[in-house]
Protein backbone atom coordinates (compact mmCIF):
# COMPACT_ATOMS: atom_id res chain seq x y z
CA UNK A 1 0.00 0.00 0.00
CA UNK A 2 2.58 2.57 0.78
CA UNK A 3 4.44 1.63 -2.24
CA UNK A 4 1.79 2.28 -4.56
CA UNK A 5 0.13 5.60 -2.38
CA UNK A 6 3.28 7.17 -0.81
CA UNK A 7 2.25 8.75 2.07
CA UNK A 8 -1.30 7.79 1.96
CA UNK A 9 -1.40 6.37 6.00
CA UNK A 10 0.15 9.45 7.23
CA UNK A 11 -2.44 11.87 5.30
CA UNK A 12 -5.53 9.56 6.88
CA UNK A 13 -3.58 10.06 10.09
CA UNK A 14 -2.82 13.67 10.03
CA UNK A 15 -6.24 14.54 8.43
CA UNK A 16 -8.74 12.70 10.65
CA UNK A 17 -11.77 10.81 9.45
CA UNK A 18 -13.37 12.79 6.80
CA UNK A 19 -14.32 10.12 4.58
CA UNK A 20 -18.70 10.00 3.47
CA UNK A 21 -18.78 6.77 4.44
CA UNK A 22 -18.14 5.45 8.40
CA UNK A 23 -17.52 1.65 8.56
CA UNK A 24 -14.91 0.96 11.27
CA UNK A 25 -16.02 0.26 14.34
CA UNK A 26 -14.82 0.38 18.15
CA UNK A 27 -16.56 -2.97 18.62
CA UNK A 28 -15.87 -5.31 15.68
CA UNK A 29 -16.54 -8.79 15.77
CA UNK A 30 -13.85 -9.00 13.57
CA UNK A 31 -11.53 -12.59 13.09
CA UNK A 32 -8.61 -13.17 15.09
CA UNK A 33 -6.49 -15.95 13.82
CA UNK A 34 -5.31 -14.34 10.53
CA UNK A 35 -2.90 -11.54 11.16
CA UNK A 36 -1.85 -10.83 7.37
CA UNK A 37 -5.77 -9.93 7.36
CA UNK A 38 -5.88 -6.27 6.89
CA UNK A 39 -8.28 -4.75 10.19
CA UNK A 40 -9.63 -2.32 8.05
CA UNK A 41 -10.99 -5.28 5.71
CA UNK A 42 -11.94 -7.58 8.94
CA UNK A 43 -14.26 -4.70 10.33
CA UNK A 44 -15.30 -3.96 7.11
CA UNK A 45 -16.67 -7.77 6.44
CA UNK A 46 -18.12 -7.74 9.90
CA UNK A 47 -19.56 -4.45 11.00
CA UNK A 48 -20.47 -0.91 9.67
CA UNK A 49 -21.11 1.00 13.02
CA UNK A 50 -19.25 2.58 14.89
CA UNK A 51 -18.77 3.04 18.43
CA UNK A 52 -17.14 5.02 20.90
CA UNK A 53 -18.29 3.19 23.73
CA UNK A 54 -20.08 -0.26 24.57
CA UNK A 55 -23.34 0.64 26.57
CA UNK A 56 -24.83 -2.67 28.17
CA UNK A 57 -27.81 -0.27 30.43
CA UNK A 58 -30.82 -0.80 30.32
CA UNK A 59 -31.78 2.49 31.48
CA UNK A 60 -35.35 4.27 31.50
CA UNK A 61 -34.26 7.24 29.32
CA UNK A 62 -35.18 5.88 25.93
CA UNK A 63 -32.28 6.95 24.13
CA UNK A 64 -29.46 5.45 26.07
CA UNK A 65 -32.06 2.55 26.84
CA UNK A 66 -33.01 1.69 23.20
CA UNK A 67 -29.24 2.02 22.30
CA UNK A 68 -27.86 -0.43 25.30
CA UNK A 69 -30.53 -3.13 23.83
CA UNK A 70 -29.45 -2.83 20.51
CA UNK A 71 -25.99 -3.39 21.44
CA UNK A 72 -26.70 -6.03 23.46
CA UNK A 73 -28.67 -7.87 20.72
CA UNK A 74 -25.39 -7.78 18.26
CA UNK A 75 -23.16 -8.87 20.97
CA UNK A 76 -26.14 -12.04 21.85
CA UNK A 77 -26.93 -12.47 17.97
CA UNK A 78 -22.61 -12.86 17.48
CA UNK A 79 -22.29 -15.07 20.80
CA UNK A 80 -25.10 -17.41 20.26
CA UNK A 81 -26.45 -17.31 16.25
CA UNK A 82 -23.23 -16.51 14.70
CA UNK A 83 -20.59 -18.79 17.60
CA UNK A 84 -17.91 -16.16 17.26
CA UNK A 85 -15.29 -16.84 19.56
CA UNK A 86 -13.34 -13.50 19.53
CA UNK A 87 -14.88 -10.45 20.07
CA UNK A 88 -12.07 -7.27 19.35
CA UNK A 89 -12.72 -4.02 20.59
CA UNK A 90 -10.61 -1.92 17.94
CA UNK A 91 -9.35 1.77 18.68
CA UNK A 92 -7.46 3.81 16.91
CA UNK A 93 -4.77 6.72 17.08
CA UNK A 94 -6.15 9.74 16.02
CA UNK A 95 -9.77 9.08 16.80
CA UNK A 96 -11.72 12.24 16.68
CA UNK A 97 -14.18 11.72 19.13
CA UNK A 98 -11.49 10.67 21.59
CA UNK A 99 -9.80 14.10 20.78
CA UNK A 100 -12.80 16.08 21.30
CA UNK A 101 -13.53 14.30 24.70
CA UNK A 102 -10.28 15.99 25.76
CA UNK A 103 -11.15 20.08 24.75
CA UNK A 104 -13.42 22.06 27.42
CA UNK A 105 -16.81 21.62 26.48
CA UNK A 106 -18.51 24.70 24.61
CA UNK A 107 -21.84 25.64 26.63
CA UNK A 108 -24.51 26.28 26.10
CA UNK A 109 -25.11 23.47 24.40
CA UNK A 110 -27.84 24.96 21.94
CA UNK A 111 -28.04 22.75 18.87
CA UNK A 112 -29.76 18.96 19.17
CA UNK A 113 -26.22 18.05 17.19
CA UNK A 114 -24.11 19.33 20.19
CA UNK A 115 -26.37 17.82 22.86
CA UNK A 116 -26.09 14.34 20.85
CA UNK A 117 -21.94 14.44 20.54
CA UNK A 118 -21.38 15.62 23.77
CA UNK A 119 -23.77 13.27 25.65
CA UNK A 120 -22.06 10.35 23.32
CA UNK A 121 -18.01 10.75 24.05
CA UNK A 122 -19.24 11.70 27.67
CA UNK A 123 -18.18 8.40 28.74
CA UNK A 124 -14.47 9.04 27.26
CA UNK A 125 -14.39 12.32 28.68
CA UNK A 126 -15.13 11.00 32.01
CA UNK A 127 -12.24 8.43 31.56
CA UNK A 128 -10.03 11.59 30.84
CA UNK A 129 -11.09 13.13 33.65
CA UNK A 130 -10.05 10.55 35.95
CA UNK A 131 -7.35 8.03 34.83
CA UNK A 132 -4.82 8.17 36.90
CA UNK A 133 -2.19 6.98 34.26
CA UNK A 134 1.31 9.55 33.97
CA UNK A 135 0.46 10.86 30.45
CA UNK A 136 -3.23 11.87 31.12
CA UNK A 137 -2.46 13.14 34.46
CA UNK A 138 0.21 16.02 33.15
CA UNK A 139 -2.13 16.79 30.33
CA UNK A 140 -4.96 17.58 32.69
CA UNK A 141 -2.44 19.52 34.68
CA UNK A 142 -1.55 21.52 32.45
CA UNK A 143 -4.77 22.42 31.38
CA UNK A 144 -5.80 24.11 34.25
CA UNK A 145 -3.02 26.67 33.23
CA UNK A 146 -3.73 26.87 29.74
CA UNK A 147 -7.12 25.20 28.38
CA UNK A 148 -6.77 23.75 25.19
CA UNK A 149 -8.03 26.18 21.86
CA UNK A 150 -7.45 22.85 19.93
CA UNK A 151 -7.89 19.32 19.19
CA UNK A 152 -4.64 17.09 20.20
CA UNK A 153 -1.33 16.30 17.83
CA UNK A 154 -1.85 12.80 17.08
CA UNK A 155 1.69 12.10 18.43
CA UNK A 156 0.38 13.52 21.67
CA UNK A 157 1.53 10.87 24.75
CA UNK A 158 -1.77 11.65 26.54
CA UNK A 159 -4.12 11.25 23.18
CA UNK A 160 -2.62 8.30 22.37
CA UNK A 161 -2.92 7.07 26.00
CA UNK A 162 -6.70 7.71 26.21
CA UNK A 163 -7.35 6.08 22.88
CA UNK A 164 -5.89 2.97 24.82
CA UNK A 165 -7.56 3.54 27.92
CA UNK A 166 -11.00 3.35 26.02
CA UNK A 167 -10.31 0.47 24.33
CA UNK A 168 -9.05 -1.41 27.71
CA UNK A 169 -12.47 0.47 29.65
CA UNK A 170 -14.74 -1.08 26.90
CA UNK A 171 -13.23 -4.74 27.07
CA UNK A 172 -14.13 -4.67 30.53
CA UNK A 173 -17.53 -3.31 30.18
CA UNK A 174 -18.29 -5.81 27.36
CA UNK A 175 -16.28 -8.58 29.42
CA UNK A 176 -18.83 -7.85 32.60
CA UNK A 177 -22.17 -7.83 30.48
CA UNK A 178 -25.27 -9.58 31.55
CA UNK A 179 -24.79 -11.51 28.16
CA UNK A 180 -21.32 -12.52 28.69
CA UNK A 181 -21.43 -13.04 32.20
CA UNK A 182 -24.46 -15.67 31.31
CA UNK A 183 -23.03 -17.24 28.14
CA UNK A 184 -19.60 -17.66 30.51
CA UNK A 185 -21.87 -19.32 33.21
CA UNK A 186 -23.13 -21.59 30.46
CA UNK A 187 -19.51 -22.69 29.66
CA UNK A 188 -18.37 -23.86 32.75
CA UNK A 189 -21.74 -25.91 33.37
CA UNK A 190 -21.61 -27.35 30.11
CA UNK A 191 -17.77 -27.51 29.03
CA UNK A 192 -15.77 -27.96 32.75
CA UNK A 193 -13.83 -25.41 34.21
CA UNK A 194 -10.11 -25.50 34.30
CA UNK A 195 -7.39 -24.37 31.88
CA UNK A 196 -8.90 -26.24 28.97
CA UNK A 197 -12.17 -27.92 27.14
CA UNK A 198 -11.65 -31.28 28.60
CA UNK A 199 -10.71 -33.77 25.71
CA UNK A 200 -13.95 -35.96 26.50
CA UNK A 201 -17.45 -34.78 26.93
CA UNK A 202 -20.99 -36.38 26.55
CA UNK A 203 -22.52 -32.98 25.70
CA UNK A 204 -22.34 -30.23 23.44
CA UNK A 205 -19.76 -27.75 23.86
CA UNK A 206 -20.30 -24.23 24.01
CA UNK A 207 -18.50 -21.83 21.83
CA UNK A 208 -15.85 -20.02 24.05
CA UNK A 209 -15.72 -16.51 23.57
CA UNK A 210 -12.68 -13.82 24.36
CA UNK A 211 -12.58 -10.29 24.02
CA UNK A 212 -9.37 -8.49 22.59
CA UNK A 213 -8.67 -4.99 22.69
CA UNK A 214 -6.76 -3.42 20.04
CA UNK A 215 -5.67 -0.71 18.51
CA UNK A 216 -5.17 0.32 15.11
CA UNK A 217 -2.49 3.09 13.98
CA UNK A 218 -3.26 4.53 11.08
CA UNK A 219 0.01 6.45 10.37
CA UNK A 220 1.67 2.81 9.73
CA UNK A 221 -1.27 0.54 9.45
CA UNK A 222 0.27 -1.97 11.84
CA UNK A 223 -2.70 -2.96 14.78
CA UNK A 224 -0.88 -3.30 18.35
CA UNK A 225 -2.60 -5.60 21.67
CA UNK A 226 -3.31 -3.96 24.37
CA UNK A 227 -2.68 -6.99 26.97
CA UNK A 228 -6.14 -6.83 28.32
CA UNK A 229 -7.67 -9.79 26.44
CA UNK A 230 -10.38 -12.45 29.04
CA UNK A 231 -11.99 -15.16 28.57
CA UNK A 232 -14.13 -17.51 30.19
CA UNK A 233 -12.94 -18.00 34.23
CA UNK A 234 -9.56 -20.27 34.38
CA UNK A 235 -9.36 -20.71 30.54
CA UNK A 236 -5.85 -20.22 28.90
CA UNK A 237 -5.91 -17.29 26.80
CA UNK A 238 -5.12 -17.70 23.13
CA UNK A 239 -2.01 -16.35 21.66
CA UNK A 240 -2.37 -12.74 20.08
CA UNK A 241 -1.81 -12.53 16.03
CA UNK A 242 -0.42 -8.63 16.63
CA UNK A 243 2.92 -7.49 19.00
CA UNK A 244 1.79 -6.55 22.61
CA UNK A 245 2.32 -2.96 23.29
CA UNK A 246 3.72 -1.15 26.39
CA UNK A 247 0.93 0.56 27.54
CA UNK A 248 1.21 2.32 30.86
CA UNK A 249 -1.62 1.52 33.80
CA UNK A 250 -4.85 3.18 35.31
CA UNK A 251 -7.64 2.81 37.43
CA UNK A 252 -10.11 4.39 35.39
Amino acid sequence: MSEQNPGLLTSLAMEGQKSANKTYSLLSLAPYSQPETSPIDSMNRTSTREYKQFDSSFSHEVIVGTRGYFRNAVLSFAVEALKVKHVVVMGHYGCGGVAESMMPVKTPLSRPADVAVQGWIQPIREIYQTSTRPEIVAHREACKLEPMSQVPHLHDPAFRALVEENVKSNVQKIAKSAVIRDHYADVTLTNGDGPTIPSTSGKARVTEVYIHGFVYDVETGKVSDLGVSVGPPGRILPASPFPLIESGTSSS
